[in-house]
C-alpha cells in the first residue's frame, strides 16, 4: 500500500533545533534521524510498499538524505513551493494525483508502531479510517476528537475542549468510492481561501458535515509518539533508549 507523508513543515515549536535543519531530519540520539524511525517501521510492516513524502522547508537537505538510504521502499518526494505561507492541508493537495489507489497518510513528525501500521491496513475494510488515541488528560496543542455512540468521528480539532480521544495523525482511505470522495471534499477545501492555513485533517471535519461516515481506529498510547516541542523529543529519545521503541 501506498503512504503519504506530510513533511513540508517550518518545525518552529522545535527551535533552535529545526532552524537550519528540518524537521524530519532531527537526531533521536542514536545517531538515527526522525525519517528514517520512520521508514523503517513503515518498511517493518510489510504492507507499505511505496511512500510519499511531501517537502516543503529546507527540502534540499531531505531529498539528499534520502539518497543514502538503504531501504527496499520505493521513494518519491513532491514539493509544496507554498510550504512557508500555507499550512498542510495544501500540502496534501499536491498529492492528491497520488490517491489513485488506496492510501495511507500520516504526519512527519509521528512514530507508529509497525504492527499498528500492519493492522491498520489488514484489519479494516473499505472506508475512511482515522487512528485515536485515549488518555487521561489532553493538552491545548492536542488535536481531539469527538466521537458519537458508534465511535464515529464527528469533529477533530485543537480547539475541542472535551474530547472524547486524540488523533494519532494517521489515517487510511480504501476503497474508489471513497478515494474519489475524500479528494473531492480535499479539492473543495483548497479553493477556499479561509482554508490556506489550516490542518489537513479539517477534511475529515469538512466529510462528516456532508454526511460521511468517518470510522475510528483505536491505538494504544505506548504504540506511538508524536515530536512537536522539545520535551516531545526528549520524551521519545528516552523511550528509545530504554525500550529500543
Amino acid at each position: 500500500m501506498k503512504i503519504i507523508i506530510l513533511a513540508a513543515g517550518k518545525g518552529e515549536r522545535l527551535y533552535p533545533l529545526t532552524k537550519n535543519t528540518p524537521k524530519p531530519l532531527i537526531d533521536l540520539g542514536n545517531g538515527e534521524t526522525l525519517l528514517e524511525r520512520q521508514l523503517s517501521f513503515l518498511s517493518n510492516s510489510n504492507v507499505i510498499d511505496e511512500v510519499i513524502i511531501l517537502i516543503g522547508y529546507l527540502h534540499a537537505q531531505i531529498e539528499s538524505k534520502l539518497k543514502s538510504f538503504n531501504t527496499n521502499l520505493k521513494i518519491k518526494t513532491i514539493f509544496n513551493p507554498f510550504y512557508d505561507m500555507s499550512n498542510n492541508l495544501i500540502t496534501l493537495w499536491f498529492s492528491k494525483n497520488e490517491m489513485n489507489e488506496d492510501f495511507l497518510i500520516i504526519n512527519g513528525d509521528n512514530i507508529i508502531a509497525s504492527d499498528i501500521i500492519r493492522d491498520l491496513v489488514n484489519t479494516t475494510d473499505e472506508g475512511i479510517f482515522v487512528t485515536i488515541c485515549h488518555r487521561d488528560k489532553y493538552h491545548d496543542e492536542d488535536m481531539k476528537v469527538n466521537l458519537d455512540s458508534n465511535k464515529k468521528i464527528l469533529r477533530v480539532s485543537k480547539e475541542i475542549k472535551d474530547g472524547d480521544a486524540e488523533s494519532v495523525g494517521l489515517v487510511k482511505v480504501s476503497g474508489e468510492k471513497f478515494r474519489i470522495i475524500y479528494q473531492n471534499v480535499l479539492e473543495e477545501l483548497v479553493r477556499k481561501k479561509e482554508y490556506l492555513n489550516k490542518f489537513w485533517l479539517e477534511t475529515f471535519n469538512a466529510l462528516a458535515n456532508k454526511g460521511v461516515e468517518i470510522n475510528s481506529f483505536e491505538i494504544n498510547k505506548d504504540k506511538w509518539r508524536e515530536v512537536d516541542f522539545h520535551f516531545d523529543l526528549k520524551d521519545l529519545k528516552e523511550l528509545i533508549k530504554k525500550f529500543k521503541f
